[in-house]
């Protein structure tokens, strides 16, 4: 593991030298690229080396999130029965969301606007997270990177999100999909 993170940190090292010799600067992050006007994706050639240790690193960071298999206490599956103070909000059929009167609406002191449960048949099968803002939202998608790695950019800009960021583990995926026109950044869990 020392050797993934000497390699990291080489790979950083080498395009902030990139970024030195550039007056634009250098966005690392796909999603720091999106609608960045000055900004620009400066791609460096990678060794192989570097590139297998990039996807390593990767690798765990998505086994981590597959591992966690939800958000917070809570994980995928769950059977209704163990949630308490729960709202029931929609129903159709098998399928209902609810709110737990317990939730911290915040994360990593960043606020939350909510946080719904999605069941289908009885158990848990996604979870959705609001962020309020889209500085706010962009801040926790920071945080979430930062435990699960950047993600992939699926798509910049479409009619219904301005751009959307996926993390796809084995087990669990997690999305990141921003609204400008509302103003709101939604994480959505479900299983894979």
């Amino acid at each position: 593991m020392r050797s993934v993170a000497i390699i990291l940190f080489i790979f950083l090292s080498t395009g902030l030298t990139a970024q030195a010799q550039s007056e634009v600067p250098l966005v690392v992050n796909p999603v720091d690229s999106i609608k960045a006007d000055s900004s620009r994706v400066v791609e460096k050639q990678l060794t192989e080396k570097e590139l297998l240790a990039k996807a390593h690193l990767e690798k765990l960071l998505l086994e981590k999130l597959d591992k966690k298999n939800g958000f917070r206490d809570v994980q995928l599956g769950t059977h209704i029965k163990f949630f308490k103070k729960t709202t029931r909000e929609w129903q159709a059929e098998e399928d209902y969301n609810c709110r737990r009167a317990t939730d911290k609406l915040s994360v990593n002191g960043m606020p939350l606007t909510e946080i719904v449960y999605g069941f289908h048949k009885g158990r848990l099968n996604h979870i959705y997270i609001t962020a309020p803002g889209i500085e706010n939202s962009r801040e926790l998608l920071k945080f979430f990177q930062s435990v699960y790695g950047p993600g992939q950019l699926v798509y910049e800009e479409t009619e219904e999100f301005d751009n959307m960021v996926e993390w796809g583990g084995k087990k669990v995926i997690l999305t990141y999909s921003e609204v400008a026109s509302k103003k709101e950044g939604f994480f959505h869990f479900f299983t894979a």
